[in-house]
């Protein structure tokens, strides 16, 4: 029994992972033109830290905070560094907002892990650094994208916002900088994830069969340590 040849190298891309499933991801260059493209969109703030100096310390290495059912965290495996919510009221603040902060890496990258409750084609965000370095969003659907940071360390001023035709539940932001800050998400309605590898075997083992049989058709159709931003 024959297999028909496109459906194969599909089987066979799946399984070796090159599958290209993001070919439909587009960037925005702020926030209005991102909001512009995805109405009814849902906003979500960094809540106000409640330590008395204007900060609260999460822990080292590996540690997180849930606000509004989207967890955020940090990786040991990735930094060795601390995770904070700094507020305006933190002595050695320049923002206007909250922020999370991964900073005072040792070893490795600063790095925000977010999960989201559910699935969604379109998220957006505030980010920045201390030093201006690039900072690399990774979307747990496979896309990949680097952008550069303004360097103004907890006043944000770098954008990221993106559509996709894949939905994608976790967006992991790591950079070089000694501080990398975040806030201001908003993403778009709750989609069904995408179905897993294996579904989409079944799927395509499915359709090769139906192939094959109409090709035995007659007739057949054609196919188709808390850094300072004034000791910086």
């Amino acid at each position: 029994m024959k297999m028909n040849p496109a459906a194969l190298g599909a089987v066979l891309l799946l399984f070796s992972g090159t599958v290209n499933a993001n070919a439909g991801l587009i960037t925005y260059a702020d926030f209005s033109l991102w909001g512009a493209a995805v109405p009814g969109y849902t906003s979500l703030a960094i809540s106000d830290p409640t330590g008395s100096e204007g900060y609260d310390d999460f822990g080292s290495g590996t540690a997180s905070v849930s606000y509004g059912g989207v967890v955020f965290a940090t990786n040991a495996a990735l930094g060795n560094g601390s995770f904070y919510n700094i507020g305006p009221t933190f002595s050695g603040s320049n923002g206007f907002f909250p922020v999370l902060s991964s900073q005072q890496q040792s070893v490795g990258v600063a790095n925000i892990l977010i999960t989201l409750a559910a699935p969604v084609k379109a998220f957006a965000l505030n980010f920045d650094t201390f030093f201006g370095s690039d900072v690399t969003f990774t979307l747990s659907n496979g896309e990949t994208l680097t952008l550069p940071s303004a360097g103004h360390a907890y006043d944000l001023k770098s954008f990221f916002g993106v559509t996709d035709d894949t939905p994608f539940k976790t967006i992991l932001l790591t950079s070089s900088d000694p501080v990398l800050n975040l806030n201001a998400l908003n993403f778009d309605a709750a989609v069904s994830p995408i179905p897993e590898p294996a579904t989409w075997v079944m799927l395509l083992l499915g359709f090769a069969g139906i192939s094959l049989f109409g090709a035995r058709l007659p007739t057949r159709r054609a196919s188709a340590q808390l850094i300072d931003r004034a000791r910086s």
